[in-house]
């Protein structure tokens, strides 16, 4: 795609067009009326679609081709084409024009969107970041959703080439969401080439990028958030590192392990976190991301795949007490060692007792050896260093309210992302 024929040219040709927003919202109907009836063609009732707007051809005219015409007749050109920009980019200033609210409508929107691009010659994803800008964050999480579908076979509609072209947008997608996206999906997802595409996006040679044209801070295509995340100079200025995993349980004290151990409760917790993982399909999938002035830790709960919750918080450096991350298994020595008490008191209390019931003396030593075993396990493990590799637990301690804690992140990415911040 040359600079003259991509959605930002577009975009600054409709800027300037005194029908450039009406003709956004016939192509917008046009094609949301083909991806619900499942219509490969954007024909269909364009006549009324005009005369409704109060449009003529002459009004339709751009230096990127006719868009009536192009509607009417489709179009059979190659990828990157003035015809197929000019349809894409309008598409996606429709959206931008009247966009959906909440995660139901952004996934029924993303969902017409991948349907399009995979049946039709209209491709909206290619534009969607140049026409809305930070406000597309949301159509991208429900577009990694559907691949995440996709790929599990629960979206027959979109099949295999609906989860392609959503990784390939998502790896050619400048939106810090997409990539944090790409990233969780890299490892749940389990077709070669979706994988690959989404490994793309997230390699560390690949960093996000400001478009052309894009606005430096306010405007149409800013939105709320974090304050120092508001404004593109202050985003550049800062390139705030982003690490992509899960949300998990903070990690609990020795006091609080032994006593859950010691009651049950732990177990109980875990069977249940498992049964909703396996039965419910329970994620919490995160993104972090951290500069000098603090971390954002972007959040959302899903459910048989979709998006019930979605959260921001947002940690400034002032209200951030402990920024650390943890080995993947960082107390195994207390887990293991309350495991050989636990079995070693077992052991050696049953013996015990039966060693005094049968006054046998050899009982009563086996016993106590068995429980001074246990204890000395106990200890032993207890104070061993893990040297487990790889992935790790980040765990952010703000000075007031609950811990943070993100899973599965790769433990050199952490390091350098933790190094962003000023050390105390």
């Amino acid at each position: 795609m040359t600079p003259d024929h991509s959605p930002h040219a577009v975009l600054d040709e409709l800027a300037g067009h005194p029908h450039g927003d009406d003709l956004a919202r016939v192509v917008h109907t046009a094609a949301f009326a083909a991806a619900d009836e499942r219509r490969t063609t954007l024909a269909a009732g364009i006549a009324e679609l005009v005369d409704r707007a109060g449009l003529s051809a002459a009004d339709a005219e751009t230096r990127f081709g006719n868009v009536i015409r192009a509607l009417e007749r489709g179009t059979s050109e190659g990828a990157g084409s003035a015809t197929r920009v000019l349809l894409a980019t309008l598409l996606a200033r429709g959206v931008a024009l009247s966009p959906p609210e909440g995660p139901e409508a952004e996934g029924r929107v993303a969902e017409a969107l991948v349907w399009l691009s995979t049946y039709t010659s209209v491709d909206a994803l290619i534009a969607l970041d140049a026409a809305l800008g930070e406000r597309a964050a949301g159509l991208w999480r429900a577009i990694a959703a559907l691949v995440r579908r996709a790929d599990q076979g629960a979206l027959p509609e979109l099949g295999r080439a609906g989860a392609i072209l959503a990784a390939a947008a998502l790896r050619g997608s400048t939106s810090p969401d997409a990539r944090a996206e790409a990233a969780a999906l890299v490892d749940e997802v389990r077709d070669p080439i979706v994988r690959s595409l989404l490994r793309d996006a997230v390699s560390p040679g690949r960093r996000p990028s400001r478009a052309p044209g894009a606005a430096a801070g306010g405007g149409e295509g800013a939105s709320g958030g974090a304050p120092w995340a508001a404004g593109g100079a202050e985003r550049d200025a800062g390139d705030p590192a982003r690490l992509a995993g899960e949300l998990a349980p903070p990690p609990r004290g020795p006091v609080q392990l032994v006593l859950l151990a010691a009651t049950g409760i732990l177990l109980v917790i875990h069977l249940v976190r498992l049964a909703g993982r396996g039965l419910l399909r329970y994620r919490r999938p995160a993104a972090l991301e951290i500069s000098p002035r603090g971390v954002i830790v972007r959040s959302r709960t899903e459910l048989f795949g979709r998006a019930l919750r979605e959260q921001e918080t947002y940690i400034p450096v002032e209200a951030l007490l402990r920024a650390t991350r943890e080995v993947r298994y960082p107390r195994l020595g207390l887990y293991a060692g309350l495991v050989a008490l636990g079995l070693g008191t077992y052991l050696g209390v049953s013996l015990l007792v039966d060693g005094a019931r049968a006054g046998s003396p050899e009982l009563l030593g086996v016993g106590a050896l068995v429980f001074a075993v246990g204890a000395a396990l106990d200890f032993g493990l207890s104070h061993l260093e893990t040297a487990t590799r790889g992935r790790c637990r980040v765990v952010l301690v703000p000075r007031k309210g609950p811990s943070v804690a993100l899973a599965g992140i790769d433990r050199a990415a952490a390091d350098l992302a933790l190094g962003r911040l000023p050390r105390a």
